[in-house]
């Protein structure tokens, strides 16, 4: 009797376990079809009981790549559904946070942001090699801008992530730049003397090479300086300006200087390594399907209603004259590269050799022996 009861028991387990199977028990193929993507519907994780949560700090709330974040159904709400709730990001702004776009890096480091956007012209004066993609005057038109962006897209993600002890996620993209003014131009000598916001070291030598003064003013204090003079002009992409209604204190909308602006979604390292790895997988899925809806909207939808929104509010868009487009590309030869080469250490530095070897053979301008930009 003893021996029917020894064997009798791992037999009603056997059932049991059986039982438990039929009423579907969570085996490897209950996950994996749980962890589908296909339709981005919120759906049992192996990681259970977790809670991250994140602020992510962008660079202003009325960009359009800042809405897309923070807009129904889209990455965020994907990766909260996804996780059921157990990695949580709400927006928030530099404006709100009381930051400086140069601090970025830093305060990743460290840990005082969880999450942040990094924008390549904020870094560039600490981090020169990360404007290699986008040196202003030189690139001709948006499909090769892409292309350069592409080329050097791996190297600068280390590179930010090394700085940043951080894991970029994507890339946030922002359409190209105008100028906002107060009068037509036609030539570089109409811009001579003229205070004109900058807000990249690049972007300031381009405006100085052209013969201007450049001036950084943070974004959200642009329109009070328009307002009471104390700039004559700034540049930024269309949507930008128009989102926080510069067409009320400026009356021609003169461009495009081709400069797709990138910025890098970045979380601390240390935070990220907290996660799960099926957690992370889901954020790094959505983040990439946020990077890829960004890139299809700025340049076909975000640019054209920007500037239809900037002549509807009183202004009138002006395209650069050939004489100005050529300015451009001579200022970024003379002046633009010369300086971003002596910021990077000179000649032999590594950023111009990544330059010659990935952007060079895209745009046709190279950096020789002595710092130069040479047309190839």
């Amino acid at each position: 009797m003893t021996k029917l009861r020894i064997f009798a028991f791992p037999i009603l387990i056997g059932i049991l376990m059986l039982v438990l199977a039929a009423c579907g028990g969570d085996d490897d193929d209950d996950v994996s079809t749980a962890r589908d993507t296909s339709t981005g519907s919120g759906a049992a994780t192996a990681s259970t009981g977790y809670s991250f949560k994140f602020q992510y700090a962008c660079i202003n709330r009325t960009l359009d790549p800042c809405e897309l974040l923070a807009a129904p159904g889209s990455m965020l709400d994907r990766i909260r559904e996804r996780t059921n709730g157990q990695v949580d990001i709400q927006i928030s702004s530099f404006p709100e946070l009381g930051l400086a776009g140069p601090d970025t890096l830093r305060l990743v480091a460290d840990g005082t942001l969880g999450m942040a956007e990094i924008y390549s012209g904020y870094i560039g004066g600490d981090l020169p090699i990360v404007d290699i993609a986008n040196l202003w005057g030189l690139i001709p038109d948006t499909e090769t801008n892409w292309k350069t962006i592409e080329a050097v897209s791996g190297p600068i993600h280390a590179i930010i992530e090394e700085q940043s002890n951080g894991i970029v996620l994507a890339e946030s993209y922002y359409g190209n730049n105008y100028y906002y003014i107060g009068k037509r131009i036609e030539t570089k000598a109409d811009l001579k003397g003229l205070k004109i916001r900058s807000h990249s070291t690049v972007l300031g030598d381009l405006i100085s090479g052209m013969g201007a003064d450049a001036q950084f003013v943070a974004f959200s204090e642009v329109y009070t300086a328009l307002e009471r003079g104390i700039l004559d002009a700034a540049v930024t992409c269309a949507p930008c300006g128009a989102g926080l209604r510069w067409f009320e204190v400026a009356d021609y909308l003169v461009g495009p200087i081709i400069s797709l602006a990138v910025t890098y979604i970045t979380i601390n390292k240390d935070r990220w390594d907290e996660i799960p790895a099926d957690l992370q997988a889901i954020m790094r899925e959505e983040a990439q399907r946020y990077q890829d809806e960004n890139r299809r909207l700025v340049v076909d939808v975000w640019d054209p209603k920007g500037i239809e929104d900037n002549v509807a509010g009183g202004m009138e868009y002006v395209e650069f004259t050939p004489e100005l487009k050529a300015a451009l590309k001579q200022a970024s030869i003379d002046v633009v590269v010369p300086n971003w080469v002596n910021r990077n250490g000179g000649p032999d530095s590594a950023a111009v050799k990544m330059f010659n070897d990935l952007v060079a053979p895209i745009i046709g301008v190279s950096i020789d022996a002595n710092g130069k930009a040479v047309v190839n």
